[in-house]
């Protein structure tokens, strides 16, 4: 290898770009081994589009190396080997590349996941496919977990900044401080055994966005396959879940008070009617679901959302229960979010809760 080649070899390595193009299997993102969760727009089948946080995909695989071929520089991205965490994935090209995810594997039968971490506006990214050793091939994959349960939410379930560690941070300081593998919403799915998805997005409410804006609202965007375009629209009939866990109410609060801190009654009651029109959404997509309303710490939340869940009842719907999650004093960063070990005591509330409400009969 002349010096020239050498030195190209070692910054295509360090910039995460695969070096394998020229002698690698490619395995294009319509296989139908390649398992996709979470809202992926699979218009193109050849380039699934996504935008929502946490969307993730897994495969089985034979050789001695992985990459993927993507079109994200934004992103982080988290990459599991056989189970086992082995990097972070930040892309550094604009548009499509080609990616190692893991060299030097022994050759035996390999499982991938590939989840990403953070959440990220006004735009939309894709994946053409992964990259094998010359030979190598993927295998027909696992059954998935039976059960699925979708977290809707804000910044709390999207698990914003639960990695960083100083009290604030700019936006884009967030996107490599945030992992929402180690967030609550994946907790409880791994609790479970349950595939997920996180249709979540920071800032949004019921009523309105953390300003007071009406037009940031979670139900506006709950119809999209892709959080940043109104069309194309989900369908909901591809992926059924069996629980529905909301967890909203922090933005509405932050944007329907006053100076003072406090809510008027008034806007409490459009809040909780809000509310009660969203289940009702839940419900007519995904017919015999079971509902949990999850408030957060403060005392306006829990006690509107109790509310909500009461007159839910009084009406005869027995598929909501309620539950919520203390405030742990110290246990939050970058501008008032979670930290990963406040994810896990949100986590064991929330567990707690689904146990005593009967929402699955046991762990499997």
């Amino acid at each position: 290898m002349n010096h020239v080649f050498r030195f190209l070899f070692i910054v295509l390595l360090v910039l995460g770009v695969s070096t394998m193009s020229y002698s690698t299997h490619f395995i294009p993102a319509n296989n139908s081994f390649i398992q996709y969760y979470g809202r992926w727009d699979m218009t193109d089948s050849l380039h699934p589009r996504h935008s929502w946080p946490g969307v993730y995909l897994s495969a089985e695989f034979s050789g001695t190396s992985i990459g993927i071929r993507m079109t994200d520089s934004i992103n982080y991205y988290n990459v599991y080997i056989d189970g086992k965490f082995l990097k972070v994935l930040h892309g550094t090209i604009t548009g499509e590349a080609d990616y190692l995810l893991a060299d030097s594997l022994v050759n035996i039968h390999h499982t991938l996941l590939f989840s990403k971490r953070n959440i990220m506006f006004d735009a939309v990214f894709s994946v053409s496919g992964l990259l094998l050793d010359e030979g190598a091939d993927l295998f027909p994959p696992q059954a998935k977990p039976t059960r699925k349960i979708e977290f809707i939410g804000d910044s709390f379930t999207a698990a914003e900044s639960n990695e960083a560690t100083v009290q604030e941070l700019p936006w884009e300081g967030r996107f490599p401080a945030t992992n929402i593998d180690k967030g609550f919403a994946p907790a409880i799915a791994r609790y479970y055994n349950a595939q997920y998805q996180t249709t979540c997005r920071s800032g949004a409410g019921l009523v309105c966005d953390w300003q007071g804006k009406r037009d940031g609202t979670l139900p506006i965007f709950f119809d999209r396959t892709l959080m940043e375009a109104s069309e194309p629209k989900w369908d909901f009939s591809k992926w059924i879940p069996d629980v529905v866990v909301v967890c909203l109410g922090l933005n509405d609060h932050s944007g329907l008070k006053d100076k003072e801190g406090n809510v008027s009654i008034e806007k409490s009651e459009l809040f909780r009617q809000k509310y009660h029109d969203f289940i009702k959404t839940i419900r007519m997509v995904y017919p015999g679901v079971k509902i949990v309303a999850v408030a957060a710490f403060p005392e306006w939340i829990q006690k509107n959302v109790q509310e909500v869940v009461k007159e839910e009842t009084q009406n005869d719907k027995k598929d909501v229960c309620y539950a919520h999650f203390d405030d742990f004093p110290g246990g939050y960063v970058a501008n008032g979010h979670p930290t990963v070990e406040t994810h896990q005591k949100i986590a064991a509330q929330i567990i707690d809760a689904m146990g005593k409400n009967k929402i699955f009969s046991v762990t499997k």
